[in-house]
C-alpha cells in the first residue's frame, strides 16, 4: 500500500526520490510514495521561475543583462558574451542561456543560469546569419530564418559543445521573426520575406527532423515581434506594419491552426526588442521606437487579456537585442 503523505505542493511537479521509491501527485494534490518505476516526469517547460535575460544588441554590445521576475526593477549587467553583437537569436536550457549567431556570426555561445559567469563559445551555425529567431524543448535549441531571407531550421544539442544541424524549412524564408515554443513544437509569427512581409505563422515538431507548416497568420503583415510563450499560447508583442511601428500584443493557440487575438498593448509603439517568458507574464526588453532606442521592459500577464506596464530599465539601451529565461 501507497504511503500517504500529509504534503500539497503547488504546479504540478513530480519529485523523484531515492531508494528505488519516489513521490507522485495524488487525486487530491497530495504526495504519495510509490516504486519508482511508476514515477512520470513532467515535460520541460519553455517559461522561467527567477530571471529574464537580455543579451546582446545595439547599444548594448557584448553585455548579459538580467532581471527578477518577482518584483518590477531594473536589469543588471551580469557578465558578458564572447563578442559584441546584434540581430542574434536566443534559446533557453534548463541550465544555460544561448546567443546564436548575430550580424556576419555564425557562433553559437553558451552561459550558466547558476551563476553569473560570462559566455563560451560552444559551436557554430551552418553559417553565419542574423535576424533569427529561437525556439528550445529540453534537449535542444532551434533556430529559424535570418537574413537574406533563409528558410533554413537549424538545432544544436544542450547537453554538450557542438556545431548545429540543417534539420528543415520554414514555409516562407524569412528574417526577424517572433519565436515562440510549446512543449513538442517551435513556432515562428511574421517576419520579412524577399519582397513582402508575410503573416504566416509556421511550426516545426522537436522531436523529428522535418520542414515546417502554416499553422495560421497574424493580423497584418507584421516583422520584429518580440515572442513569448505559455504552455497553451504563443504570443507576439509590438513590431512593424506597413503603417508603421504597432503596440499590438497578440496570442495564438498551440492547440490548433486558429490565427491569433488580440489581448492587449505595450506601453508604445515599438519593434525589435527581445521577448522572455516566466510562468505568469510575457515581457519585451529594450527596441526601437519611433527613431531611438530605449532600455525599458515591458510585462503583460499570460492568463488574460490585458495590456503592458513598465517593469523596469536595462542598464543600456539596446534593440536587435535577445531574450532567455531561467
Amino acid at each position: 500500500m501507497s504511503k500517504k503523505i500529509s504534503h500539497t505542493i503547488i504546479g504540478g511537479r513530480t519529485v523523484v526520490g531515492t531508494g528505488g521509491q519516489g513521490l507522485k501527485i495524488g487525486d487530491e494534490g497530495k504526495l504519495y510514495w510509490m516504486d519508482i518505476d511508476e514515477v512520470t516526469l513532467l515535460p520541460y517547460k519553455f517559461q522561467g521561475s527567477n530571471s529574464g535575460y537580455s543579451i546582446g544588441g545595439d547599444g548594448s554590445a557584448n553585455n548579459i543583462e538580467k532581471f527578477a521576475f518577482a518584483s518590477a526593477g531594473n536589469a543588471s549587467n551580469v557578465a558578458d558574451l564572447t563578442r559584441s553583437v546584434n540581430s542574434i537569436a536566443g534559446t533557453s536550457s534548463k541550465d544555460h542561456g544561448y546567443s546564436i549567431g548575430g550580424a556576419s556570426s555564425d557562433v553559437i555561445d553558451r552561459f550558466p543560469f547558476a551563476s553569473d559567469t560570462n559566455a563560451a563559445d560552444v559551436g557554430d551555425l551552418t553559417g553565419n546569419r542574423g535576424n533569427l529567431v529561437g525556439s528550445s524543448d529540453a534537449d535542444f535549441g532551434y533556430v529559424a530564418g535570418g537574413q537574406s531571407k533563409s528558410n533554413i531550421i537549424e538545432r544544436f544539442a544542450n547537453a554538450s559543445s557542438g556545431n548545429s544541424s540543417d534539420v528543415g524549412d520554414i514555409t516562407v524564408g524569412r528574417a526577424n521573426c517572433a519565436g515562440c515554443s510549446s512543449a513538442t513544437h517551435g513556432f515562428t509569427a511574421g517576419g520579412d520575406a524577399e519582397e513582402t512581409v508575410p503573416d504566416v505563422i509556421d511550426k516545426y515538431a522537436f522531436a523529428s527532423s522535418g520542414n515546417s507548416v502554416d499553422w495560421g497568420d497574424i493580423s497584418g503583415n507584421r516583422s520584429g515581434g518580440a515572442g513569448a510563450s505559455d504552455e497553451d499560447y504563443g504570443y507576439a508583442a509590438g513590431g512593424t506594419q506597413a503603417s508603421g511601428y504597432v503596440n499590438i500584443i497578440e496570442r495564438f493557440p498551440f492547440a490548433s491552426s486558429a490565427g491569433t487575438s488580440d489581448v492587449g498593448d505595450l506601453t508604445g509603439n515599438i519593434t525589435w526588442g527581445s521577448g522572455q517568458s516566466s510562468t505568469t507574464n510575457g515581457y519585451k526588453s529594450g527596441g526601437h521606437p519611433n527613431g531611438s532606442t530605449i532600455a525599458q521592459i515591458d510585462n503583460y500577464s499570460l492568463s488574460s487579456s490585458a495590456s503592458g506596464a513598465d517593469w523596469g530599465d536595462l542598464s543600456v539601451a539596446a534593440k536587435y537585442n535577445a531574450g532567455c529565461q531561467f
